[in-house]
């Protein structure tokens, strides 16, 4: 038994033993069939099930309103079973990432140029995306363009289905990094080198600055633009499109942001991904904490009036 699980108290194991067992066994639910059959079905299942989820309805219909208070029921509603489908689809992929990658033509790339060019020049490449579509499609799209990605991700509780994620992601391209002080190290090597990473900048980072995302303000993480910046790197976004069939992928490398100050650049990079979402809401994850619920900018603004303190 590996130390790090045998630090674990037993009833926490005996849990993680359990998840365990559920990844496995969905791993041998979905290998039989045909790769797209299995997506299709699991899309139908994930649209139907997700707005039977209270805790997961309420959320995603919360950041909804704040964000788009225009949609009716009827609109929040599509969005989330679209949301559903996209999910479960996604769940499958990953399980199967093997078979995704033997796929090339399930791949439409556009902008291929922007990340070739970036790769040569020999400066590093950070690719920047979102909880969009499947973000592995890009990755798998840079190895095949000769520009493998290093991905940087928080490890799972659970020691045994962190290394089962770390085989299923380690198909569209390595290293596979751990979020903390080594993981941060190795991938600052890793750009340094020349290599490209990918980093999915749409969740809230507490004490971050306030920068608009889809019209409001969000604590948004400079460390994308920050890595680029300091081995001049290229900053482009990239998405991984889900299309209208739900098994091919539209790819698209857009044109770097140019490089400043590190916050006017996560804005760019914000107001590109915000146009994803807008354009296909139902492929973005809606069930991140992105927002506080009272905007801190509001605060900040007024205690800068006052000439006083930061408010919360």
């Amino acid at each position: 038994m590996p130390a790090q699980t045998r630090d674990i108290p037993p009833a926490r194991r005996a849990a993680f033993a359990l998840e365990t067992a559920g990844v496995r066994l969905l791993q041998a639910l979905t290998r039989p069939g045909p790769l797209d059959a299995t997506r299709n079905a699991a899309g139908r299942a994930g649209a139907a099930l997700i707005p039977l989820l209270a805790p997961a309805r309420k959320r995603a219909y919360a950041n909804m309103a704040l964000v788009r208070p225009d949609w009716d029921e009827a609109r929040r509603r599509e969005v989330l079973r679209a949301m559903g489908d996209n999910l479960a689809r996604l769940s499958v992929e990953h399980l199967r990432m093997a078979e995704l990658a033997a796929r090339p033509e399930l791949f439409e790339v556009s902008g291929a140029e922007h990340l070739t060019r970036a790769a040569r020049a020999g400066r590093g490449v950070v690719l920047v995306s979102a909880h969009f579509g499947n973000w592995e499609a890009i990755r798998l799209a840079a190895r095949r363009l000769g520009a493998p990605s290093a991905l940087i991700y928080r490890a799972f509780n659970n020691p045994s289905v962190d290394r089962i994620v770390q085989g299923m992601v380690r198909e569209a391209g390595e290293p596979v990094l751990h979020k903390g002080r080594a993981g941060s190290r190795a991938l600052l090597r890793h750009v340094a080198q020349g290599g490209a990473a990918l980093i999915l900048v749409d969740q809230r980072q507490t004490g971050a600055p306030l920068l608009p995302f889809l019209g409001r303000e969000a604590e948004t993480a400079l460390a994308a633009a920050e890595l680029a910046r300091r081995f001049g790197a290229a900053l482009i976004p990239a998405r991984g499109r889900r299309r209208a069939d739900g098994l091919g992928f539209d790819v698209a490398f857009e044109e770097p942001v140019p490089h400043g100050a590190p916050e006017a650049m996560m804005a760019e990079v914000n107001a590109r991904i915000s146009d994803w979402i807008l354009r296909d809401p139902g492929q973005w994850f809606w069930l991140h904490r992105r927002w506080k619920l009272r905007p801190r900018g509001e605060a900040l603004r007024a205690a800068a009036r006052r000439g006083g303190g930061a408010g919360g």
